[in-house]
């Protein structure tokens, strides 16, 4: 046999899970290409699917349950796990699934475009449609959703890097950043109960622009459960509104026309979440983390972030605490 991988990592352990699912699965395997990670894109003589390993078999079992309750709900802008009706494949520690794989179109989706920004929030809101009868199904498998744990978490890290981060950037703006993510935390902490009170749904957990995908045919789905919890759907779309921001250049006025994000804008707590420079302190935090910080690449577009949008962001903050209304 062939065997013809793209990869970007060691030969052995790729020619060895190669063999190992050559031998497992009941399919003649063509290609195998690695994505991301442990996710790869497995091409047989009949079809292609998505390979993707988790360090534990109750994170797949998790993902494969709620995939096909999903499904059965009436939700069908996702994908499938495919069943193997035999033991999970494992291998060096990790237990693999086997994914539907969605042909995408030449025209990914863009949070820069009106209509995607639209279509992207109209089938979030419907996912939390679906899966707010699933809740109960699912609420000793799903973390519950703790935004300020994570937020303290994400602008502590922060506030440790800023060393390295006044290298690049001014100090009294990554001063004000902090200062922007205190007031929000403060009065998110005391405010969220208003937002808890709606009736809890299972949230995606992680809105980036690559986790919609639009097929081939044109159709839009959400992929990548790994972040699921359970929650108030205010929580996924304060995600999606600071994804969008960016491309509405930090303009409220545009922010109250989207459909699905208009109605929370009248909630205190969804107004204090807004200001949290949630983007600003990740994208710095992952630089970091990943010790690409003197790439030229890597630092240009989180340096526009912080800088050269500073102005328009300052804008905002001062726009949404003028309409706090305590």
């Amino acid at each position: 046999m062939n065997i013809n991988i793209k990869r970007g990592g060691d030969d052995y352990f790729f020619n060895r899970l190669f063999s190992y699912l050559s031998s497992e699965l009941e399919v003649e395997i063509k290609e195998m290409t690695q994505l991301r990670g442990n996710v790869y894109l497995v091409e047989t003589v009949k079809t292609r699917f998505i390979l993707k390993g988790y360090s534990d078999l109750r994170k797949l079992k998790i993902q494969q349950a709620f995939t096909s309750s999903l499904r059965k709900s009436g939700f069908d802008h996702s994908y499938r796990f495919y069943n193997q009706n035999k033991d999970p494949l494992q291998f060096h520690g990790s237990y693999y699934g086997l994914i539907e794989y969605i042909d995408h179109h030449e025209k990914r989706f863009d949070y820069g475009v009106h209509s995607d920004r639209e279509k992207g929030v109209e089938l979030l809101n419907g996912f939390h449609d679906h899966t707010s009868v699933l809740v109960p199904s699912y609420a000793g498998m799903l973390p519950k959703t703790d935004l300020p744990r994570k937020w303290t978490h994400r602008k502590n890290e922060f506030a440790k890097n800023l060393p390295r981060i006044n290298y690049y950037v001014n100090k009294a703006i990554t001063e004000e950043l902090l200062e922007w993510a205190d007031f929000s935390l403060a009065n998110f902490v005391k405010l969220k109960g208003e937002l808890e009170n709606n009736a809890p749904t299972i949230l995606h957990g992680d809105v980036a622009h690559h986790n919609f995908l639009r097929s081939k045919e044109g159709k839009l789905y959400l992929i990548d459960f790994d972040l699921i919890s359970s929650g108030s759907p205010a929580f996924d779309m304060l995600q999606y509104a600071n994804r969008i921001l960016p491309f509405l250049d930090w303009q409220f006025e545009s922010l109250k026309k989207i459909n699905h994000l208009n109605k929370w804008l009248d909630s205190d707590a969804f107004l204090a979440g807004l200001l949290y420079p949630a983007d600003i302190l990740r994208e710095w935090n992952r630089l970091l983390r990943n010790r690409t910080q003197t790439h030229p690449y890597s630092l240009a577009p989180i340096i526009e972030m912080t800088v050269g949008q500073f102005q328009q962001r300052k804008q905002f903050q001062e726009e949404v605490k003028s309409r706090l209304d305590y």
